[in-house]
Protein backbone atom coordinates (compact mmCIF):
# COMPACT_ATOMS: atom_id res chain seq x y z
CA UNK A 1 0.00 0.00 0.00
CA UNK A 2 1.67 3.35 -0.70
CA UNK A 3 0.84 6.70 0.46
CA UNK A 4 1.73 9.60 2.96
CA UNK A 5 2.08 8.72 6.34
CA UNK A 6 0.91 11.30 8.99
CA UNK A 7 1.04 11.65 12.63
CA UNK A 8 -2.30 10.77 14.02
CA UNK A 9 -3.64 11.95 17.70
CA UNK A 10 -0.68 11.22 20.31
CA UNK A 11 0.90 8.07 19.18
CA UNK A 12 -0.89 7.32 16.70
CA UNK A 13 -0.11 7.04 12.64
CA UNK A 14 -1.91 6.58 9.30
CA UNK A 15 -1.28 6.62 5.73
CA UNK A 16 -2.87 8.71 3.70
CA UNK A 17 -3.54 6.75 0.45
CA UNK A 18 -3.41 8.29 -3.12
CA UNK A 19 -6.86 8.52 -2.88
CA UNK A 20 -7.24 10.38 0.28
CA UNK A 21 -8.40 7.44 2.36
CA UNK A 22 -6.95 7.37 5.75
CA UNK A 23 -5.89 3.96 7.21
CA UNK A 24 -4.73 3.77 10.69
CA UNK A 25 -1.46 1.98 10.96
CA UNK A 26 0.60 -0.11 13.67
CA UNK A 27 3.81 -1.28 13.79
CA UNK A 28 6.08 -2.07 16.28
CA UNK A 29 8.88 -0.09 14.26
CA UNK A 30 9.05 3.57 15.13
CA UNK A 31 7.29 5.13 12.15
CA UNK A 32 7.91 9.10 13.63
CA UNK A 33 11.16 9.51 11.10
CA UNK A 34 8.47 8.60 7.97
CA UNK A 35 5.97 11.06 8.74
CA UNK A 36 5.45 13.36 5.71
CA UNK A 37 6.97 10.88 3.56
CA UNK A 38 5.77 9.00 0.62
CA UNK A 39 5.68 5.18 1.59
CA UNK A 40 5.20 1.70 0.86
CA UNK A 41 3.89 -0.13 3.63
CA UNK A 42 3.57 -3.85 3.44
CA UNK A 43 1.74 -5.77 6.10
CA UNK A 44 -1.88 -6.70 6.56
CA UNK A 45 -5.19 -5.39 7.77
CA UNK A 46 -5.62 -6.77 11.79
CA UNK A 47 -8.73 -6.41 13.99
CA UNK A 48 -8.12 -3.45 16.33
CA UNK A 49 -10.62 -5.40 18.76
CA UNK A 50 -7.14 -8.18 18.78
CA UNK A 51 -5.25 -5.65 20.28
CA UNK A 52 -7.10 -3.09 22.53
CA UNK A 53 -10.89 -4.58 23.28
CA UNK A 54 -13.09 -2.06 24.69
CA UNK A 55 -16.51 -3.05 24.97
CA UNK A 56 -17.91 0.36 25.52
CA UNK A 57 -16.36 2.16 22.25
CA UNK A 58 -18.75 -0.88 20.07
CA UNK A 59 -22.03 1.70 20.49
CA UNK A 60 -20.22 4.82 19.30
CA UNK A 61 -20.59 6.13 15.62
CA UNK A 62 -17.07 6.04 14.00
CA UNK A 63 -16.10 8.26 11.17
CA UNK A 64 -13.40 6.29 10.09
CA UNK A 65 -13.42 4.04 6.17
CA UNK A 66 -12.30 1.10 8.41
CA UNK A 67 -13.06 1.60 12.27
CA UNK A 68 -12.66 -1.64 13.66
CA UNK A 69 -9.27 -2.29 11.28
CA UNK A 70 -6.10 -0.83 10.74
CA UNK A 71 -3.08 -1.86 8.92
CA UNK A 72 -0.32 -3.20 10.41
CA UNK A 73 3.12 -2.85 9.20
CA UNK A 74 5.66 -5.28 8.65
CA UNK A 75 7.92 -3.35 6.04
CA UNK A 76 8.28 0.16 4.96
CA UNK A 77 9.98 1.29 2.14
CA UNK A 78 10.53 5.07 1.38
CA UNK A 79 9.72 6.11 -2.23
CA UNK A 80 10.20 10.07 -1.40
CA UNK A 81 11.52 12.21 1.43
CA UNK A 82 8.63 14.54 1.01
CA UNK A 83 4.35 13.63 0.29
CA UNK A 84 3.33 14.76 -3.36
CA UNK A 85 0.18 16.94 -3.51
CA UNK A 86 -2.81 15.44 -4.88
CA UNK A 87 -3.77 15.62 -7.94
CA UNK A 88 -6.69 17.09 -9.00
CA UNK A 89 -8.52 17.02 -12.85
Amino acid sequence: MKGCLVKEGEQGFALISQRGSRIPLSSTEDLSSHVGQQVKASGAFVDKADEAPDPSSSNQPQSKLHPDHEFRIIRIDVLSQACSPGKKK
